[in-house]
This record gives structure tokens, C-alpha cells and sequence, in this order.
């Protein structure tokens, strides 16, 4: 019920005989009156409506049903300054730059070392490997050419590896 329609002129008029100005001040108050009690009305109806929403919070309490806590996992931190959360992946994540796509598929527990500098080699293109040291390598289909001359028959390119038997060769020429 609005406070305009309780407290009408008529009964202002007996309340404050002959002085008009009072009368106007009263019925302006009653107007200020309901205009705040609406505001307030429809603030609470939007509070009502907000506890229903679905929302992210640091820490549970309740006090909405569609309460989601969020949780940093592996590789993520969060730093919370009072005003804004900020979420960044940690140093220990890769991140790709450039607009391309980078699987890993691992068919069991793997090791792979990263070089500090340089490449790392792939199976699909040609790499130049410069300084690695190779523990117990072993070489399979190589050639086996009696000399140079017929290893360049073969297709072997200088600076090639061939073989005569069981000893090692490099094709020089």
C-alpha cells in the first residue's frame, strides 16, 4: 500500500488547518516515500532473482543453489588482488605460440629431453643434429658397396654412409 493513499489532502487539511505550504510538503514526502519503497521493492525482487543464478565463488557458503567453487588445477594459478582474479598457466605448461596445433600422443610413460638450444628432431622431416652423441647406435639399411665409386651407383650422396662388409664408410667422392 503506498503512503499517498493512506495520508490523502483531506486529512492533511485536518491535521494542519489553513497553512497550505505544510499540506504540500507533506504530500511531496509521501511521493519521496514511495518512489524509495519501490526502488527498494525491486532491488530485493533482483536479490531474489540473483540467488538462483548459476556463479563461480573462491570458497563455498552456500549462499546461492547454482554455486560453483573454483578450483586451479594442475599448471593453473590464480592471483586475487581484492578487485580482479587473474588465472595465468603456470611456467611448467608449453604454450604454442603461432596459429598452429601441437598434439602429443603418448602410447606409454615416455621420457622426452628437450634440447636448451637448437631442434628437436622429428621422424617425418630432415634435420642437421650437430653436437649428440649416439650410445650403442644401431645403423639398419645401409648399403653394401665395395667402394665409392659403387656406392654413388647405388645412390649414396657424398658425405653418406655406406658399408663393405662389416666395416663402416663414408662416401668421399
Amino acid at each position: 500500500m503506498k503512503v499517498r493513499d493512506t495520508l490523502n489532502r483531506k486529512l492533511l487539511g485536518e491535521v494542519f488547518p489553513g497553512n497550505p505550504r505544510v499540506v504540500r510538503a507533506m504530500e511531496a514526502q509521501a511521493q519521496a516515500v514511495d518512489a524509495a519503497t519501490d526502488g527498494l521493492s525491486s532491488q530485493a525482487q533482483a536479490t531474489e532473482l540473483i540467488q538462483d543464478a548459476s556463479v563461480i565463488v573462491l570458497a563455498p557458503n552456500g549462499a546461492f543453489q547454482g554455486e560453483r567453487v573454483l578450483q586451479l588445477g594442475p599448471g593453473l594459478s590464480g592471483e586475487d588482488d581484492g578487485s580482479n582474479l587473474t588465472l595465468q598457466t603456470s611456467s611448467k605448461v608449453p604454450l604454442v605460440s603461432g596459429d598452429f596445433t601441437l598434439f602429443i600422443t603418448l602410447a606409454g610413460n615416455s621420457t622426452v629431453a628437450i634440447p636448451l638450444t637448437g631442434i628437436l628432431a622429428t621422424v617425418g622431416n630432415i634435420e642437421t643434429l650437430t653436437n649428440k652423441t649416439l650410445a650403442a647406435p644401431k645403423l639398419s639399411g645401409l648399403g653394401d658397396y665395395a667402394d665409392d665409386a659403387a656406392a654413388a651407383g647405388g645412390g649414396v650422396p657424398v658425405g653418406g654412409v655406406y658399408r663393405t662388409g662389416s666395416a663402416l664408410k663414408i662416401r668421399v667422392s
